[in-house]
């Protein structure tokens, strides 16, 4: 009786247990609805916190831009009045000298207006050594020997260099030959080849543009010959003069497309290589038709050998002083910025393609490339440009070369293909048939053990049909003979099954090892033809390479020297040049 009112007692209590299980489950599934909404919810606020996020790293970084945009063009105003305030007077002295020169040719200057440009303006204008030379220039106007003198003294004191080269330029436009040349040899016997202005460049230009006679010239280029001597004994001038043309002519270089040679860039160890000999060969276009360019460019209209004379004066006088270029290279790195939206990195990339055009002083060969690569900035004559092309050959041949050797390291650039785990190798793709086919073999053995390890007819087999012989004989004999027939009917069959099992596996196999080959083989024809195209490229690029090397090998600068019949060519570098 106890035990029966257990069991109800029992069976009661399970129905409540369930009943509260269920009512458990139930809360238990409210609960995770519940927190499934709110998960959703914080998803939600996540997502919106997120995109909040970004709007604000976005709101910041155009503010810092638009901050850094405000302060460059808050800097360019300062540095500019600082120009004004400290170096204004300059220009307008400038000025006066470029009137007097205009002015003096058609005689409509007052003899009064020279004579009141006093040694005030020396006073006015202290450490600027084209005061004293404007002074000076006056009083030789109106035949004041004495004032002259000590206005041209100062004006040595304040600066040799820029004097000697202004009065042999003034006197050569007055046609004053004997002094014009002892001014312009003080000018040179004055020059370091290491640490040079770029006022050279107004020699230069006198050179290429026939404003110096047969002498001058001559006196000018075996000078260039002993600079060039001077510089050959200290080899790291000539090393950056390489680096900077190399980088030079590297700008020319398109890169090529990443996702370009699909198959060689996965079923080769080449890709890095390959891609990086194809974007030079095929720059060398560019390449040639930059250098090209340079040599074909146009002069401007021909001018009076007077009007050369002064704007090479007016170079030289306009030429910004040593304590200016501070603040026009202020100017010009936060007018990049401005630019660049405030990505000073940006800008500074940019200005560091530039900065050698505000160094104050360096060697003449990084002046002769600053001709050719900062020409917008130093604004040369058109054959000027041409000339220093032609004297930096060399460091540009260099340059070439170490582009192709650092790109192109080896024409027959031996390429491993690897196709799962076969590999093999090919220089430009001509021994095709003797890849596809060791590509099979591999195959074939690979693939020879799976396929034909497992025999049709097994041991398994084998088994079956021996025990089945057995116990048919014996049944055979002993109790009947149909029964012995079925089992051995029956082992037959179970071997003839197997058997068909064993060869349908075979079979599917080998299908599967065509495919496979059929795949494989494709991949592999694939990868050879971009090899194919890439030789075809390469060699394509090659033969601009010989014509960009022999293009660099025929500039001579005496091209862009206008000598007279009867002067010979000086050859700059000339041993024996004096």
């Amino acid at each position: 009786m106890a035990s029966n009112e257990a069991l109800v007692l029992s069976a009661a209590n399970l129905e409540i247990i369930e009943k509260n299980l269920g009512n458990l489950a139930n809360n238990v599934g409210t609960v995770n609805a519940n927190v499934e909404h709110v998960d959703s919810k914080v998803n939600k606020v996540t997502d919106s916190v997120r995109t909040i996020e970004e709007e604000i790293k976005n709101f910041m970084v155009e503010i810092r831009g638009t901050t850094i945009v405000a302060n460059a063009k808050q800097t360019i105003t300062m540095d500019q009045d600082e120009i004004n305030k400290q170096y204004g007077h300059y220009d307008s002295v400038r000025r006066k000298i470029n009137g007097i020169f205009q002015a003096t040719d058609i005689n409509s200057i007052k003899k009064s207006t020279i004579e009141n440009i006093s040694e005030q303006v020396i006073i006015d204008t202290p450490n600027y050594w084209l005061a004293p030379a404007l002074v000076a220039i006056c009083a030789w106007f109106n035949d004041n020997k004495d004032l002259a003198n000590r206005a041209l003294k100062e004006a040595m004191t304040r600066d040799d260099e820029k004097t000697s080269l202004l009065f042999c330029l003034i006197h050569l436009r007055a046609g004053r030959k004997e002094t014009a040349i002892r001014w312009l040899k003080r000018y040179l016997d004055m020059q370091d080849p290491t640490k040079m202005e770029n006022k050279i460049i107004t020699i230069l230009d006198a050179i290429t543009n026939a404003t110096f006679d047969a002498e001058a010239r001559t006196l000018c280029l075996r000078k260039v010959g002993k600079w060039f001597q001077e510089l050959e004994s200290q080899p790291e001038y000539k090393d950056i003069q390489v680096d900077r043309w190399t980088n030079y002519i590297n700008s020319f270089v398109n890169k090529e497309d990443e996702q370009s040679f699909y198959y060689i860039k996965n079923n080769t160890n080449q890709h890095e290589n390959v891609l990086k000999i194809l974007d030079v060969t095929k720059s060398e276009k560019n390449i040639l038709n930059e250098l090209r360019n340079i040599i074909k460019e146009e002069n401007g209209p021909k001018i009076s050998r007077e009007a050369e004379i002064d704007k090479i004066i007016n170079m030289l006088v306009f030429n910004y002083e040593n304590d200016e270029l501070e603040l026009r290279k202020d100017i010009a790195k936060n007018k990049l910025i401005i630019e660049e939206n405030g990505n000073v990195t940006k800008a500074l990339e940019r200005f560091k393609e530039t900065e050698y055009a505000y160094l104050k002083a360096t060697d003449f060969y990084s002046q002769l490339s600053n001709v050719v690569m900062e020409n917008k900035f130093i604004k040369p004559t058109v054959n000027t440009r041409k000339m220093a092309m032609a004297l930096s050959k060399n460091f540009i041949l260099e340059a070439y070369n170490k582009n192709i050797h650092n790109n192109v390291q080896n024409e027959n650039l031996n390429i491993e293909i690897h196709i799962n785990t076969w590999t093999n190798n090919t220089t430009d793709g001509s021994n095709e048939k003797e890849l596809v086919a060791d590509l099979e073999k591999h195959i074939d053995n690979e693939t020879e053990s799976d396929i034909f390890g497992k025999k049709l007819f097994d041991t398994k087999m084998m088994l079956i049909s021996i025990i089945a012989v057995i116990l048919a004989v014996i049944i055979g004999i002993t109790l009947n003979p149909l029964i012995a027939a079925i089992i051995v009917i029956g082992a037959l069959f179970a071997d003839g099954y197997m058997f068909f099992m064993n060869y349908t596996e075979r079979e599917n196999k080998i299908k599967q090892r065509e495919a496979r080959k059929t795949n494989e083989k494709a991949i592999l024809l694939n990868t050879i033809a971009e090899i194919v195209d890439f030789k075809f490229l390469y060699k394509d690029g090659k033969k601009v390479q010989n014509e960009i090397i022999a293009f660099i090998n025929s500039l001579d600068f005496t091209n862009y020297v206008k000598l007279e019949n009867n002067s010979r060519n000086i050859m700059v570098g000339d041993r024996n040049g004096q």
